[in-house]
């Protein structure tokens, strides 16, 4: 049709992304590929956040790529497909943490460049790896609950979904998971 725009709407969206996933379980390559194109950034995102470190991150998702292909056929659709990833994203951390030796991670390092003096980028430096730090000190299922809800965007209920938990446990996990870190990061008030 000449001249006609798509309009995206969530309900559109979903409409769209149960095509693709239809093609995707029917064995079409380039559907699934278009479902991950959409929900990869979110999940890497997840993975970062759960496991503080960009090269474990990318070995979770892309764990989770496979798994999700392999799995495709018994995906049943009662969630979207993003919230049934991040759940394997999610699982994939778990996994990853409870075969974890420990280990000192790096710093990472980005190039300082402009106005802040020395002392500052430093002071910046040290609560960055201090709020990094004590967010992979809480325990797994607080950290899940919080990187879902502040950093990942989702809403208490998605977070319930994804964990397989109650919306009001997800509240009560996102609460004790912000007084566990305001507690250890007092210091940087």
């Amino acid at each position: 049709m000449a001249g006609s725009v798509r309009v995206s709407t969530p309900d559109a969206d979903a409409g769209w992304q149960a095509a693709l996933l239809a093609q995707a379980k029917a064995g079409d390559d380039a559907a699934f590929e278009a479902l991950v194109r959409l929900h990869q950034d979110r999940a890497f995102a997840v993975a970062l956040r759960m496991t503080g470190n960009p090269l474990d991150a990318q070995d979770v998702v892309q764990d989770a790529l496979l798994q999700a292909w392999r799995s495709l056929g018994g995906f049943r659709g009662e969630a979207g497909f993003g919230t049934w990833l991040v759940r394997i994203v999610i699982n994939r951390c778990h996994n990853l943490r409870r075969g974890a030796r420990p280990t000192t991670p790096l710093l990472d390092r980005d190039p300082v460049s402009g106005v802040p003096g020395p002392d500052t980028v430093v002071q910046a430096e040290h609560r960055r790896l201090a709020t990094a730090a004590a967010l992979q000190a809480l325990p797994f299922d607080l950290r899940a609950a919080l990187v879902l809800y502040t950093f990942g965007s989702s809403t208490h209920a998605e977070v319930g979904r994804i964990l397989g938990i109650s919306e009001t446990a997800a509240k009560v996990r996102v609460h004790r998971a912000r007084r566990a870190l305001t507690d250890r990061l007092q210091e940087w008030r």
